[in-house]
């Protein structure tokens, strides 16, 4: 009983770009247009428990990060302490010894490595600042900026290591757009899931970038994701891709050695977005993908 009417609420909200409209039956599959894949009702206990897992560890991240920061910040203070040192003694054996080529070699050396460390506490200050203001946006925001939410998940997706030292990525984002009339806990994760499902488009893409582009039209503010990724699979309907537990895309080689695919990002971020009358969709650019989300600043008359 409970996992049907688990399932109804995941499969059916929006019967206009959800196509698998019918609660699943116990150990039986379903599909209801030519193209989509039957699913199961063990394929929606696996996604629960995928999702339970990570939800069970990331509730233990806030206070990891509140734990961390006070730490990393006396960190911080302390190698600018013992930067100071260096310099103050620097001085006083240059005013007793005068100049020594072995003594300021050997000042320089711990210079640049204190100056180092400062630099990565700063750094990793910067990036749990970065994940508390984006946690704040999510959990309380209902006017979004989308050029600062699109920054902090640039920044936090550095915690990726392949995003971090194999991504090229690039934001070219319009100046003075004006605050989405749309919630945090919808807009957020749906970016989340749209830049994950970009990455994922590049794990074993030659050509490995990224494009994150803003702009405003027509009282319309478009974003735009472009990877140079292998494309869209040929012979399939954009629009099936957003299906709940569709991953073809994936299985063609785009997913890489990553997580296994739940075929739920996709689905997600059109679902969250589209109560707000928001558009999500797919386009080829002959090298790669481009997802796009049109945001309306005023709803359209029904």
């Amino acid at each position: 009983m409970w996992s049907k009417r688990w399932g109804e609420t995941a499969i059916n909200p929006n019967k206009a770009h959800t196509p698998h409209n019918r609660k699943p039956a116990a150990n039986t599959a379903f599909t209801d247009a030519p193209g989509r894949r039957e699913v199961s009702e063990d394929q929606y206990l696996f996604a629960l428990y995928e999702k339970d897992r990570l939800n069970y560890c990331g509730k233990f991240v806030q206070g990891f990060v509140h734990n961390a920061n006070g730490p990393l910040h006396n960190i911080s203070m302390l190698a600018e302490m013992l930067l100071s040192c260096v310099e103050s003694q620097d001085r006083i054996f240059k005013s007793e010894a005068g100049e020594n080529e072995e003594w300021a070699a050997l000042v320089e050396k711990q210079r640049r490595r204190l100056t180092q460390i400062r630099q990565q506490v700063s750094n990793l200050v910067s990036s749990l600042r970065e994940f508390i203001q984006l946690y704040e946006i999510e959990q309380h925001g209902t006017e979004i900026d989308i050029n600062a939410l699109l920054t902090r998940m640039v920044n936090i997706f550095h915690a990726d290591l392949f995003f971090k030292h194999q991504v090229t990525c690039e934001l070219r984002l319009a100046k003075n757009l004006p605050h989405i009339r749309v919630p945090g806990k919808d807009m957020a994760p749906a970016i989340f899931h749209l830049f994950q499902n970009g990455i994922n488009a590049l794990r074993i893409s030659r050509k490995k970038e990224l494009l994150i582009e803003t702009s405003m039209a027509d009282e319309e503010i478009t974003l735009t994701m472009t990877d140079s990724g292998t494309g869209l699979p040929e012979g399939v309907n954009p629009d099936i891709l957003f299906d709940l537990f569709e991953s073809r895309w994936q299985e063609s080689g785009q997913g890489g050695p990553a997580a296994p695919h739940l075929g739920f990002g996709l689905y997600a971020a059109r679902q969250l977005l589209l109560p707000h009358g928001f558009e999500v969709c797919l386009k080829n650019t002959g090298e790669g993908t481009s997802t796009l989300i049109r945001m309306p600043l005023k709803k359209k008359s029904a």
